[in-house]
């Protein structure tokens, strides 16, 4: 019998040439990328077979980008960190917390002296107000003696995770950024501050006050102790002129940035600190006082990049033309990330934009999210808790880690769900994204979770619908002020979640929206006289009261086998120490 033409299986229909490319490239769990490597994988870390499409030019004009288009491709932050990338990722979340605190002292400093209030002119209000119009009524008490330096310090919180007055945290950033970009653009104002804390510096006082015990030392160590207390001052001080000089303020770092070597050492560099200090390879901290505890904290914990920041960083990588042969993006973020993970979709933005082919689904744990480091803990604090809870009972690992009041699992899914709310307005095409919060590995408990969420957006509603009654019109301010208000969007969002009227959704059971006439009863006495007294005194101040007792006091206590497992969950993180083998 003669053996086949070569010609033979391109002499099938085009149709059924498809059919057959379609099954050689598919892979049921689609592609995965390694961030390690850069490279893409078929499951199992295998390489992927394409050897069909080098058999001659038509076949592979023919097959161009079916892989991508014919497979999921999936970026993941399960995969254990490899000892550089977990130092970076480290590293670069302590520079953006920095970097976000120096901005918020920096707009703060604005109040301290009158000499500062000549950079905040009529054109900087109005380019402020027209980029960022959400916070025009925050904007316009910027100056007032009562709320200034509040409005700008406090809100942000430690590290920029504080409050953001009912909008995303992203945009409460932006916000920051773009004011310090302006006040500073054809101005001296980042060194005019600069050198003012360099003044400062130079009259540093002591405080003799700072040590609760200083009575009982003896004389030296009382000067000890003002020797370390002032060294550490002056070192603070010094980072915070290099900080404020660098133009780290204007123009740092996005939060979904993966940096590379070179860019990190370029950072250190603006910062004041030697090439020598930073290099090779991210091995160490630059030992100043505030860094050297948080070095340590690299070697304790598997920090990560986001599954986000490594798809940025994958489209960023590859050529427009691959870019735009994918079709589908499947987000796993399974474990703890670094730098604000539930903003970073929006650095995927531009590439829906250029492919309206591309769809992105994001998969947030909410074990592993709602319940993992919180939003003001530093790297060194959140690993010395779990180096901590690692030694401990199993109570005393639930209250060290688990014990959650209501109102922070509220909060901390409200961040997730507003930054994923605001991605339309920021620019993000319809249809192109998703959002899937997961409640592996305890469905039934993860609708426990979500109930906590729909009373939070209840209370909130509650009392909007309490000002509309008693014909009040609270000021910005007023309406945000007390724990309970989420954010402007969050109570929506929740009941369009329950109603499947959402491009965010649940693999568990929503159940019902939330009772808005339940929580409205329960408070049905209170009136505008009852709304302040000798502490409080703005409108609605009952309600935050009752709020405090009913809600924030409120103690998210799941049934067995979750207290156990939340806190093995969170131990994942914790990298076990290596056995000596003269010990073992």
């Amino acid at each position: 019998m003669p053996s086949p033409s070569p010609s033979s299986f391109l002499s099938l229909p085009r149709e059924l040439r498809d059919a057959i490319y379609q099954y050689y490239v598919f892979e049921p769990d689609g592609y995965h990328f390694d961030l390690a490597s850069g490279k893409v994988r078929a499951s199992g870390n295998r390489p992927i077979n394409l050897a069909l499409m080098y058999t001659c030019t038509l076949v592979a004009a023919e097959m161009h980008h079916l892989a991508l288009q014919s497979n999921v491709l999936n970026f993941s932050t399960s995969v254990t960190p490899s000892a550089i990338e977990r130092k970076k990722a480290a590293h670069f979340d302590i520079i953006f917390a920095r970097i976000e605190s120096g901005r918020a002292d920096a707009l703060a400093s604005l109040k301290l002296d009158p000499t500062f209030h000549r950079y905040k002119t009529p054109d900087v209000d109005s380019k402020v107000a027209l980029a960022y119009p959400q916070f025009e009524s925050l904007l316009c008490q910027l100056y007032d003696v009562k709320w200034s330096r509040h409005l700008i310090s406090a809100a942000v919180g430690k590290g920029g995770r504080g409050s953001s007055w009912g909008e995303a945290d992203s945009a409460f950033r932006a916000l920051q950024r773009y004011m310090i970009e302006l006040l500073s653009r054809d101005s001296d104002f980042p060194e005019t501050l600069a050198s003012f804390n360099d003044y400062l510096l130079r009259h540093l006082p002591y405080d003799p006050d700072l040590y609760a015990f200083e009575e009982v030392w003896d004389a030296e160590e009382r000067a000890r102790c003002k020797k370390a207390y002032l060294e550490e001052q002056q070192q603070y001080g010094r980072e915070k002129s290099s900080l404020l000089r660098s133009g780290l303020l204007q123009s740092g770092p996005e939060a979904w940035l993966i940096p590379s070597e070179d860019e990190l050492i370029e950072i250190h560099t603006s910062l004041g600190l030697s090439y020598r200090q930073c290099a090779p390879a991210i091995l160490d901290l630059p030992q100043s006082s505030s860094s050297a505890a948080e070095s340590e904290a690299w070697e304790r914990v598997h920090w990560r990049f986001s599954a986000a920041a490594a798809a940025i960083y994958f489209f960023k990588s590859v050529s427009q033309s691959t870019r735009l042969g994918v079709r589908r993006v499947v987000l796993h973020e399974e474990r703890r990330s670094v730098a604000h993970p539930e903003s970073h979709v929006l650095g995927l933005i531009p590439f829906c934009l250029q492919n309206p082919q591309l769809h992105i689904e994001r998969r947030v744990n909410i074990w592993r999210m709602l319940f993992g480091r919180r939003f003001d803990e530093s790297v060194d604090e959140y690993a010395d808790r779990l180096e901590t809870m690692s030694g401990g009972s199993e109570s005393y690992r639930w209250d060290l880690h688990d014990k959650h009041c209501a109102h922070q699992i509220g909060r901390n899914c409200c961040r997730w769900i507003t930054e994923a709310s605001a991605l339309p307005a920021n620019g993000m095409p319809a249809d192109s994204f998703s959002l899937v919060l997961d409640g592996d590995p305890a469905p039934d408990q993860s609708s426990e979770v979500f109930e906590i969420c729909k009373e939070e957006a209840a209370w909130q509603v509650a009392q909007g619908q309490w000002y509309t009654d008693q014909s009040l019109s609270p000021g910005f301010i007023a309406k945000r002020t007390g724990g309970f208000y989420m954010s402007k969007v969050f109570p929506q969002a929740i009941n369009d979640i329950v109603e499947g009227k959402s491009f965010i959704s649940c693999n568990f059971s929503t159940g019902k929206p939330y009772d808005l006439k339940r929580v409205l009863d329960s408070n049905s006495h209170f009136t505008h006289d009852s709304q302040t007294d000798a502490r409080i005194s703005f409108p609605g101040a009952s309600w935050v009261r009752a709020w405090v007792i009913q809600r924030h006091d409120n103690r998210f206590r799941p049934s067995p086998p979750l207290p156990a497992l939340l806190a093995d969950l969170a131990l994942e993180d914790l990298i076990a120490e290596e056995k000596d083998d003269d010990n073992a």
